[in-house]
C-alpha cells in the first residue's frame, strides 16, 4: 500500500474517536444541560412550558416577582396575560407533570 494512504488511515483512526468523544461530552455536559425550566437570563426565567401543537406552546415567564403567559409559535412571541395569582406553590405542584392529561382525554 501507498505510504500516504497508510498515514491518512492512521490519522483517521486516531482523530475520529476523539471527535466522537468530544461530541458526546458536549451533548452530555454542555448542550444537554439546557433545560427550558432552568434557562434564565438575569431577572427573566422560564418556569413552565406547555406544548399546544408541534409548532406552538404556552410559556410561563417570571420577571422579578411577576408572571406572564406568553404564546410562542412560528411568528413572534405574543403576551397573552399577566398571571396575578401564579406563584411558587403552583410550580411545585405541577413540576414534572406536563404530560399528564385528564382521564379519557386524547390529545
Amino acid at each position: 500500500m501507498d505510504r500516504e494512504f497508510l498515514l491518512a488511515l492512521l490519522r483517521l483512526l486516531l482523530f475520529f474517536p476523539l471527535i466522537l468523544a468530544g461530541a458526546y461530552l458536549t451533548v452530555k455536559y454542555g448542550l444537554g444541560r439546557l433545560n427550558p425550566h432552568t434557562v434564565s437570563s438575569g431577572l427573566l426565567q422560564i418556569v413552565a412550558r406547555l406544548p399546544v401543537s408541534p409548532k406552538s406552546s404556552l410559556v410561563v415567564v417570571r420577571c422579578g416577582r411577576r408572571y406572564f403567559l406568553i404564546g410562542v409559535g412560528e411568528g413572534p412571541p405574543v403576551l397573552l396575560t399577566e398571571l396575578m395569582d401564579y406563584g411558587e406553590s403552583e410550580i411545585e405542584i405541577w413540576e414534572g407533570r406536563e404530560n399528564l392529561w385528564p382521564p379519557g382525554f386524547n390529545p
